[in-house]
C-alpha cells in the first residue's frame, strides 16, 4: 500500500509542475515551435505537447529537433535541479508534436534509460 501513496504523491507533484508550465502556455519557443501544454497521463508519464507552425516541412523539422533533444537531454538532467524529480522517480517523458491541423507528426518517449 505504501507504494501506492508514493505514486499518488509523485502524481500530485507532476500535476503541479504541469499546471505551472501551463500558466504561460501557449508560448512560441522559436519561429516554428509553439509549446501548447504539459499534462500527466496514465502511469505518471509527463507529456509535453507542441505545435509546429510556419513551415511546409514540419516532419523534417521535428526529426531534426528531436535529434538535438535526445543529445541534450542528458546534459539537461545533470544541470537542471527541477528535473531531479523525474530522475529520482524514473518518470518517462513524452514529447508530442502536432502540425497546424492537429495531426501528430511525431511522438517521442524518453525514459529513465535515456537520461540516467
Amino acid at each position: 500500500m505504501q507504494c501506492n501513496s508514493k505514486e499518488k504523491a509523485l502524481n500530485k507533484k507532476l500535476e503541479e509542475m504541469a499546471a505551472n508550465l501551463n500558466e504561460s502556455a501557449p508560448v512560441m519557443l522559436d519561429q516554428y515551435t509553439r509549446f501548447e501544454e504539459a499534462s500527466v497521463v496514465q502511469g505518471n508519464i509527463f507529456r509535453y505537447r507542441y505545435t509546429v507552425l510556419n513551415t511546409s516541412n514540419a516532419d523534417s523539422l521535428v526529426e531534426h529537433g528531436l535529434q538535438s533533444l535526445k543529445e541534450n537531454i542528458g546534459k539537461e538532467f545533470s544541470s537542471n535541479p527541477d528535473l531531479r524529480i523525474f530522475k529520482e522517480n524514473n518518470v518517462t517523458m513524452e514529447y508530442v508534436y502536432n502540425d497546424e491541423t492537429g495531426r501528430i507528426i511525431r511522438s517521442l518517449q524518453i525514459g529513465p534509460q535515456d537520461y540516467q
